[in-house]
């Protein structure tokens, strides 16, 4: 049976997800990775705490107000675009802790990543339930066409690459799922990865979203405050580019196959910016094993690195080589 056959029978609510999740990837994908992980050391980086999310999150969140007081001073002066630009790259990282708590692993508490979830997803415009069962099919067939719905196929020449930076399928993507998840039409790739049972969970949940948008608008109607719209939608807008970058970063170029050293890649980066993706830049280790909870993951690094085949030194290096990628491909296909 593969890995997302035996996990859609399982409630991703149910403690035991990540177990079963772990023991099916330890199990295949072509290696073990107890020949490179003992069991001991694995044991120990698979231990969940909630310090380091409280401190991400908490840090997060100041970072996120300081940079909302920016825009606030910035009004009437060219200074204003580049604080709601800078805004908004701290507002699209929160992407990071809505992933962990995707996988459970941003704190102990089961709860506690389902409430963070669902606030983070909420003003990404991402739907939790939706989102966890597409990851895990993500996690299941990294980088296998017509089974990775998270693959990003146009990025692989430089035309689309260039399209896709700019943010613009991504939202139409996006906010058309939400639009259609209110109406419970599911298309084909979408039923391969979502349980029956969930469908229902996830069509509440974008009603949820949608209702509190619309409380959201109306409120700020009935107050004639633009404050929404220049501290969240806007910034999420101009920073959702450099969201994109990132997310290219972890799989395009890399191989098509059912490997898990070779189908997703791991960017060294400053400290600044493993801090703004909780850990994410580390995205080969986080592959190998999911269930590492993101304040590990440095230390997986340094038992797996070396046996990666996708390691590059800082997103513009890997951002060149991406376009070097497209270019080579589109070169080719004229060819």
């Amino acid at each position: 049976m593969s890995t997302i056959s035996s996990l859609k029978k399982i409630n991703l609510g149910n403690p035991f997800y990540e177990r079963v999740l772990l023991k099916e990837i330890m199990n295949s994908k072509t290696i073990k990775l107890t020949d490179i992980v003992s069991s001991e050391k694995l044991t120990e980086l698979l231990q969940r705490k909630n310090l380091p999310g409280i401190f991400f999150l908490m840090s997060h969140i100041i970072a996120m107000l300081s940079t909302g007081y920016l825009v606030s001073v910035s009004f009437g002066t060219w200074w204003l675009v580049l604080s709601l630009v800078l805004h908004g790259i701290i507002i699209v990282h929160f992407f990071a802790p809505f992933h962990e708590c995707s996988h459970g692993t941003a704190f102990r508490s089961l709860w506690a990543n389902r409430i963070l979830g669902w606030i983070t997803g909420t003003s990404l415009f991402l739907i939790p339930a939706y989102f966890r069962y597409e990851h895990l099919a993500h996690h299941s067939h990294t980088q296998i066409p017509e089974d990775d719905p998270e693959m990003i196929p146009m990025a692989e020449h430089l035309s689309g690459y260039i399209f896709y930076s700019t943010g613009i399928p991504y939202f139409y993507s996006n906010l058309t799922t939400l639009i259609r998840m209110l109406g419970g039409r599911f298309n084909s790739v979408e039923l391969k990865f979502l349980p029956k049972r969930e469908q229902k969970t996830v069509i509440i949940e974008a009603w949820g979203m949608f209702l509190l948008y619309a409380t959201l608008g109306t409120v700020s109607i009935g107050f004639e405050t633009s404050a929404i719209i220049l501290y969240w939608l806007v910034p999420r807008f101009l920073g959702e580019p450099v969201m994109r970058f990132i997310r290219m970063s972890e799989h395009t170029g890399c191989s098509r196959v059912r490997h898990i050293l070779l189908n997703t890649r791991t960017v060294l980066t400053i400290p600044l910016f493993r801090w703004l993706n909780w850990n994410n830049a580390y995205h080969a280790e986080h592959h190998a094993i999911p269930t590492v909870p993101f304040h590990a993951l440095k230390d997986l690094h340094s038992i797996m690195g070396p046996h990666f085949e996708e390691v590059r030194n800082g997103y513009l290096n890997t951002q060149l080589h991406l376009i070097a990628n497209g270019r080579g491909n589109m070169a080719r296909q004229r060819n």
